[in-house]
């Protein structure tokens, strides 16, 4: 059984919580965040939002304000993407991270839900964009959030389909999250990374 005393990511890490809309990614964010880490213990933050002010703000337009073009939203998102890599890269090589949502959202949200060929924007420049952005920060493992524990009207079967299609392209550092309750699934996820090599 894997002690939670003195846990120790291992610096360098990027660990991905990714999937639907209210599968429970946030509830285990916040219930890792608070395990015994050895200091100063791992860094915790959600993309877009990100770790600055101007993407915070930017992430809270998106969320608020009407957006009528698909295209617009995901290049939003993108842009801060790409103010924040820097940070990431920095907070992953200090002390390992946990990134709650990835670019696999604006790919699941945005290209296979969004409608965004049908704006003009062909598959290689927005993957290429994304490839631009993230290219150097790959993910030591994803954990894949796919059972909603309430309906939400985003978690559309495109969305489902982009996920699946990306879980299998990944599949070495993917990780489907069974459905289970809160404390299970915290076991799950440490379980896991220990068996990568990821915590001690």
């Amino acid at each position: 059984m894997l002690s939670m005393a003195g846990l120790l990511l291992r610096p360098g890490s990027l660990v991905v919580f990714e999937g639907l809309d209210r599968s429970g990614k946030s509830t285990q964010i916040e219930k890792i965040s608070k395990l015994d880490w050895v200091t100063p213990g791992p860094g915790f933050t959600h993309m877009p939002s990100g770790m600055t002010r101007l993407t915070e703000n930017i992430y809270s337009l998106t969320e608020r304000e009407k957006i009528s073009s698909p295209m617009a939203r995901q290049l939003l998102h993108l842009a801060c993407h790409a103010e924040n890599i820097t940070a990431i890269a920095e907070a992953r090589e200090q002390q390992g991270l946990f990134l709650d949502r990835w670019w696999w959202s604006t790919v699941a949200y945005g290209w296979y839900a969004g409608n965004l060929e049908q704006t003009g924007l062909t598959r290689s420049t927005f993957f290429g964009l994304i490839d631009a952005i993230w290219s150097g920060e790959p993910a030591d493992v994803l954990f894949l959030f796919m059972a909603p524990f309430e309906r939400d009207e985003l978690n559309r079967d495109e969305v489902r389909v982009g996920y699946q299609t990306l879980a299998a392209e990944h599949a070495s550092t993917t990780v489907v999250v069974p459905e289970s309750g809160p404390e299970e699934t915290t076991a799950f996820i440490l379980a896991n990374l220990r068996s990568r090599e990821l915590l001690r």
